[in-house]
């Protein structure tokens, strides 16, 4: 598709936006405890993130999670209040990370790498751009680079966003554990002796639709997609830590080999079984109907 056309039909979608009236404030609320959040999961091969695995020594882009109610990363979802479109609304992601530096504030880059088709390359990127040297903090959407991005080692991205939005309280928020969770006990699972924080940002569903729309990808909020999380000291790699594995940011191995990219979920935030288990719970209920007419 060429820039003239993509402009008019980003211009379509951001009309579309205005008239719904999803391009106002985030309804999902960025300061709302886990409760009303879905963990996003990995295989069962892999923890959420094991801690002290950052490649800088710098604990704010150290991942951080465990499998006994202190999840990595989370996400929410906000239809907008109209369950018969599905293609508005809103999408968040919480990320733990291992502290706030002495310098207050998030200061890296933290992606969402989507894979928007289950095919293992992540076809887009959703971001905090806080980098220290690189352009203004924002929250974007981002291309990924030129090569296969099946791996930590093929995977770039692009610098330039292709939406971005300023951060601000509604849709953006980098607070301690226990001002999300003020019931919660363990609060260095690092250990390093300063307590974890929480990143959190919001993105407008609708914009994600448009994009991964002129990539050829049909996407609404009951498609399925797989997840890679990292964190980086730049905005073009993911090179400081990524979620599931224990290292692994060189990895030439794709991202379901490293245990890097998470289980199948709906857009929304449902968990969508793999094939094998949704085959077998199928063949359960058919047997269970066939029984229960032989009764």
């Amino acid at each position: 598709m060429s820039r003239p056309f993509r402009s008019i039909y980003l211009a379509i979608f951001a009309l579309a936006c205005v008239i719904s009236g999803s391009a106002g404030a985030a309804i999902i609320a960025v300061t709302s405890d886990n409760t009303t959040w879905t963990e996003i999961a990995y295989p069962a091969a892999t923890t959420p993130d094991a801690p002290n695995d950052h490649q800088t020594g710098i604990s704010e882009g150290d991942i951080i999670g465990n499998n006994t109610g202190d999840p990595a990363i989370l996400t929410n979802f906000d239809d907008n209040g109209t369950p018969g479109i599905l293609t508005d609304g809103y999408v968040a992601f919480r990320v733990r990370l291992g502290e706030d530096k002495p310098q207050p504030g998030f200061t890296f880059f933290f992606g969402v790498g989507m894979d928007a088709n289950t095919d293992g390359v992540i076809d887009l990127f959703l971001a905090v751009d806080n980098n220290s040297g690189g352009p203004a903090d924002q929250i974007g959407i981002f291309s990924p680079g030129t090569g296969a991005n099946t791996s930590p080692s093929t995977t770039s991205i692009l610098t330039t966003p292709l939406a971005s939005y300023a951060e601000t309280g509604a849709n953006y928020d980098f607070s301690p554990v226990t001002t999300i969770d003020p019931l919660e006990s363990n609060t260095d699972l690092d250990g390093g002796g300063k307590e974890d924080y929480y990143l959190t940002f919001v993105v407008p569903f609708d914009d994600i639709v448009a994009e991964l729309g002129l990539l050829g990808i049909t996407f609404d909020e009951n498609s399925a997609v797989q997840y890679v999380f990292g964190t980086s000291t730049q905005s073009n790699a993911l090179n400081q830590d990524l979620g599931g594995p224990s290292g692994g940011t060189n990895s030439t191995q794709t991202w379901e080999q490293l245990g890097a990219i998470s289980l199948t979920y709906s857009a929304s935030g449902t968990p969508i079984p793999e094939p094998s288990t949704a085959l077998l719970l199928g063949l359960g209920l058919v047997s269970l109907a066939a029984a229960r007419r032989l009764a």
